[in-house]
């Protein structure tokens, strides 16, 4: 889909605790829109904003980004971006408290990485090999289950946006989007207890 403009696009959510976070999500990207998907998108929203991690609107033209936000029953929320403008490339890792979609918890770890022109290739060619670019299957499920883990991948890229959702059984099946999420967690540099499912 072509990237979002204009407030229509989005929705502000409001947290439990009288204040709010603006939507990270466009309508309909994660599943047909109404009051489900928002919900699930306002859940989505308060963590990436408690992992210190912006909308991905707007990107300047100029900008290629992947990002993974990661969330495990039995784990703290992950997020890792990847940004490039030219030959330059960077890295955002961070770690919060909390687990799954439970309530947002306070900042544990960030980090900030350049990428060497090696780095910055060796990403981008696991972006293509994972098809990134391809149309998704239409978006269905709107939960993160109890157990096990759930990846959602977004990415920018001149004009267009990419969501793609993974449960851990979906991502296992999928050699290209598995190499692309554990390559992310690697040049991160997060300090991630237990393993990468």
């Amino acid at each position: 889909m072509d990237a979002p403009s204009g407030p229509q696009a989005f929705e502000d959510c409001e947290l439990g605790d009288g204040s709010s976070v603006p939507a990270a999500f466009p309508k309909g990207s994660i599943a047909p829109p109404g009051a489900s998907e928002h919900r699930f998108v306002c859940a989505l929203s308060a963590q990436l904003d408690a992992l210190g991690e912006p909308s991905l609107f707007p990107v300047a033209p100029a900008s290629e980004v992947y990002r993974v936000l990661w969330l495990r029953s039995d784990g703290h929320p992950v997020s890792v971006r990847f940004e490039r403008e030219g030959p330059v490339a960077q890295v955002r890792g961070a770690q919060s408290a909390g687990k799954g979609l439970s309530p947002s918890g306070e900042l544990l770890e960030e980090s900030a990485i350049a990428l060497s022109q090696d780095g910055t290739r060796d990403i981008l060619a696991r972006v293509e090999s994972a098809r990134f670019w391809s149309p998704p299957p239409a978006p269905t499920d709107t939960s993160v289950p109890d157990r096990g883990s759930t990846w959602i991948f977004e990415g920018v890229r001149a004009g267009s946006y990419r969501l793609r959702v993974f449960q851990r059984e979906s991502l296992a099946k999928d050699a290209g989007y598995t190499s692309l999420a554990h390559a992310l967690i690697r040049a991160s540099g997060l300090h991630i207890q237990g393993a990468v499912y």
